[in-house]
């Protein structure tokens, strides 16, 4: 004895697919008082039908989780103005420690060397960074030919880690404008990723 079907046990989703194919096929080759639908059309339609049920789903891949910058070393910040890469070595990673927003990660202040590197009012408890040019995480470089750059508008960061002892920070493709002069080299990006023991 055949059993009925319950909630429990649902028609296979292949069994209305053909059910609906043959009624098309019923409904495009009747003959109605003599006239009969082309069957050729209906060949192409039930076709198509069956094309469509058979197709695999697409798959949406998501994209290519970007990678981070390549770690530098400690107390180390590898710059990228443009196309021309520089390495840093960070004398400050510290400031009024405690008084969010007035914390500096910045070259030593005995170094003379350009570029500079320069980030002040961190705020080390932040989760959500983004280097401006007169709030806080305020960002410049100085150029070795004079001038130097801030960000234009903001640009968003990310903190790679910051824990009791190491805060590492970076930002790609900033886009920044020179503040003062003319600049060499002339470029409208830069990025970087900073490293430093906190205290330093």
């Amino acid at each position: 004895m055949i059993k009925p079907f319950t909630k429990d046990k649902k028609l296979p989703k292949w069994y209305f697919s053909i059910l609906i194919c043959s009624m098309i096929m019923m409904l495009l080759n009747c003959d109605d008082d003599g006239y009969n639908k082309n069957k050729s059309d209906a060949n192409y339609i039930y076709s198509a039908v069956l094309l469509a049920q058979s197709a695999k789903p697409v798959t949406v891949i998501p994209a290519v989780l970007e990678e981070n910058l390549p770690q530098p070393a400690m107390n180390t910040a590898e710059v990228t103005i443009g196309d021309t890469k520089y390495t840093k070595t960070m004398g400050v990673c510290r400031g009024n420690l405690g008084a969010n927003g007035n914390d500096n990660i910045m070259v030593a202040g005995n170094d003379a060397s350009l570029p500079s590197f320069y980030l002040h009012k961190v705020d080390f408890t932040a989760t959500n960074v983004f280097l401006s040019a007169a709030a806080t995480f305020v960002f410049n470089v100085d150029m070795p030919t004079g001038g130097g750059y801030d960000p234009a508008s903001t640009c968003e960061a990310k903190i790679i880690e910051n824990s009791a002892t190491i805060y590492d920070l970076q930002v790609k493709n900033c886009a920044v404008d020179k503040i003062l002069g003319a600049v060499t080299p002339a470029t409208n990006t830069i990025s970087f990723r900073v490293r430093c023991t906190k205290g330093l």
